[in-house]
Order: structure tokens, then C-alpha cells, then sequence
């Protein structure tokens, strides 16, 4: 007899988790093949577009990867003409993060793939139905990355 597990229970969160991330990917990438970036990328954009300046450290720690993926990625977009650094005036030693205005402009696309994405998701659902999800997953998201400490 095989084990049981949330493997093979559909309604399990880990398949669900699973199929959000699989459909969001394609949803995605079918929606920003213009812009040629991909999610994490996309991220990465957030974390400057909303905080100019931000080091490479800060995101690093922000979005829970090391600084070598980091600098692979800035390198990348910065390939794209959509992000630049500037050597902190304070801290000769720290690099700046900015957004190029192709940069902003990028980013600002993908808020709006965000939000479409988000719409389709909780069609149907009540601002309160919609929190409270939002609420479990946060606590979920919270746990699992006190696994990773």
C-alpha cells in the first residue's frame, strides 16, 4: 500500500499552492512577453520602484535570496536599460538601486498584470472573503519562512 499524503489530495494546500504559482506563471508570462522580464524580475523591480536607493543587501534580504542572485539579476536588467546604481554619497562602499524610466515604466505594466491577475483570482469573492484569505496565507507565508532561519 502507497502512503497517503497531499500529494494525492486534491484539495490539499500544497497542490493548490502549486497550480496558483503554475497558472500565475503562464498567466504571466503570456501578459508581459512584451516586456521581457519574468516574475522575480518583476520583484526586484518592486523593491526599488517603491524604495529608490534601496541596496543590493536590502533586496537580497527582502526577497530571501543570496546577493550573488542579486547582482545576476541587476546585471540582467540592467542589460534591459531598466535599472542603474549610484555610489551612496554617506557610504562610499554601498551601490544605490534606481529605476531607469524604462525601468518605471516596466514596473508599472506588471502592477497592472498584478492586478488583473488578482481580479480573475477573487472574482466572486467579498472584499471580507478576500482578506480573510489573505490573512491565512500571510500566516502560512510567516511560517515558512521561520522554517528556513
Amino acid at each position: 500500500m502507497r502512503k497517503d499524503s497531499v500529494f494525492n489530495q486534491e484539495d490539499s494546500y500544497l497542490n493548490s499552492w502549486y497550480n496558483i504559482t503554475k497558472g500565475f506563471g503562464e498567466f504571466f508570462k503570456e501578459k508581459s512577453a512584451n516586456l521581457k522580464i519574468n516574475p522575480a524580475e518583476a520583484m526586484f523591480l518592486s523593491k526599488i520602484y517603491y524604495k529608490d536607493g534601496i541596496s543590493q543587501r536590502e533586496i537580497a534580504h527582502n526577497l530571501i535570496v543570496s546577493e550573488a542572485n542579486i547582482t545576476k539579476t541587476f546585471k540582467k536588467l540592467e542589460e534591459k536599460e531598466l535599472v542603474y546604481k549610484t555610489v551612496d554619497k554617506e557610504n562610499n562602499a554601498r551601490r544605490n538601486l534606481h529605476l531607469t524610466e524604462k525601468g518605471i515604466k516596466t514596473f508599472e505594466e506588471c502592477i497592472d498584470i498584478f492586478g488583473e491577475f488578482d481580479v480573475i483570482t477573487f472574482e466572486g469573492y467579498s472584499a471580507e472573503e478576500k482578506g480573510r484569505m489573505e490573512k491565512q496565507l500571510k500566516k502560512i507565508s510567516d511560517k515558512s519562512l521561520e522554517i528556513i532561519k
